[in-house]
C-alpha cells in the first residue's frame, strides 16, 4: 500500500475534528461573534470540507471503485479546496485593512460588507469551477479542458499565492513600522518621565494569525504550484508520487489552520481554555456524585 493511503488519514482527521471544533466554538460562544471570526468561520467550513471530502473520497475510489463516482468526487473535493483558498484571500484582505487602516476599519468592514465578501469567496469557486466541472462529469455539457484547467489553476493557485504573499509582506512591514514607532514613543516617555511604566507592545497580535495561516498555505501549496508547472510544461515530470505529495500537503494545510487559531488568536484561545475548564469542572462534579 502506498504511503499516501496510510498517512493521509492523519491530516484528514485533524482537519475534520480541528475545524469542526473551531466552528462549534465560534457558533456557540457569543463573545466570538465578531467580523474577524466570521472570516475564520468561513475558512474553517471550507477546511472542514477539504478534510471530509478530499482524502476519504480518494481512498474510497482507490479501493472500492464501484462505490464512488471518481469525477464527481474530485469535483466536490477540488471545489472545497478552491473555496478554502478564496476564503483565505478574503480573510487576508480583512486583516490587511485592520492593520493598515485601524482607525477606519470599522467603517470600511461593516457586517454587510463582510457577509458579501464571504459569500463571494464561496460563490466564485462554485460558479467558475464546480458547476462547469460537475456538468462535464455528468456528461450534460462539454467544455475545453485544456483551456479551463489553465483558467482554474491561474485563478485559484497562481493568483492567490501571489496576492497572499504580497499582502503578508505588506502586513509584516507595516506591523514592524508600528512596533518601532511605539517603541520610540515609549522610550521618549520614559526619558521625560522616569517613573513612567513601560507597557507591553501588542502590535503583532492582530497580524500573527494571518501571517501564520498564510505561511502554512504558501509552504503547503508551493509543491502544488510546482506540480502545475510540471503539468503545463516540460520542466519536470508529473508523477504519481508528486501527485500524492501534493494532495497530502493540501489536506495538511487545512489541518494546520485550526491549530494556528487555537495557539495564536487570543479570543479563541481564551474561549478554548474556558470550554476545557468547564468540562473539567463537570467531570469533577460527576466524580464527586
Amino acid at each position: 500500500m502506498n504511503w499516501y493511503w496510510i498517512l493521509g488519514w492523519i491530516p484528514s482527521t485533524l482537519a475534520i475534528f480541528g475545524n469542526g471544533f473551531v466552528i462549534y466554538l465560534i457558533y456557540t460562544r457569543r463573545r466570538l461573534h465578531t467580523i474577524p471570526n466570521g472570516f475564520i468561520l468561513s475558512l474553517a467550513l471550507a477546511d472542514l470540507g477539504v478534510g471530509a471530502c478530499y482524502f476519504p473520497a480518494n481512498f474510497i475510489c482507490e479501493f472500492s471503485p464501484r462505490a464512488c463516482l471518481q469525477s464527481v468526487a474530485d469535483d466536490i473535493a477540488v471545489a472545497m479546496i478552491y473555496s478554502s483558498t478564496s476564503c483565505l484571500c478574503v480573510m487576508a484582505i480583512d486583516r490587511y485593512l485592520a492593520i493598515v487602516h485601524p482607525l477606519s476599519y470599522m467603517t470600511l468592514m461593516t457586517r454587510k460588507r463582510a457577509f458579501c465578501l464571504m459569500t463571494l469567496s464561496w460563490l466564485i469557486p462554485f460558479t467558475t469551477y464546480f458547476i462547469p466541472g460537475l456538468c462535464t462529469s455528468l456528461h450534460r455539457c462539454s467544455i475545453n479542458r485544456n483551456i479551463t484547467v489553465v483558467i482554474w489553476t491561474t485563478m485559484f493557485e497562481f493568483i492567490p499565492c501571489a496576492v497572499l504573499l504580497f499582502v503578508t509582506v505588506k502586513i509584516i512591514s507595516i506591523a514592524r513600522d508600528h512596533r518601532q514607532q511605539t517603541t520610540r514613543l515609549d522610550t521618549q516617555l520614559r526619558f521625560n518621565e522616569p517613573k513612567h511604566k513601560s507597557y507591553k507592545i501588542h502590535t503583532w497580535t492582530p497580524a500573527r494569525v494571518i501571517i501564520t495561516v498564510v505561511a502554512i498555505f504558501l509552504v503547503c501549496y508551493s509543491l502544488e504550484v510546482c506540480s502545475s508547472l510540471c503539468y503545463f510544461t516540460d520542466l519536470c515530470t508529473f508523477s504519481d508520487d508528486l501527485s500524492n505529495a501534493v494532495r497530502f500537503l493540501v489536506v495538511t494545510n487545512s489541518a494546520g489552520n485550526p491549530i494556528a487559531y487555537a495557539l495564536l488568536k487570543r479570543d479563541i484561545k481564551r474561549e478554548l481554555k474556558e470550554v476545557l475548564r468547564e468540562k473539567n469542572d463537570a467531570n469533577v462534579v460527576a466524580t464527586e456524585v
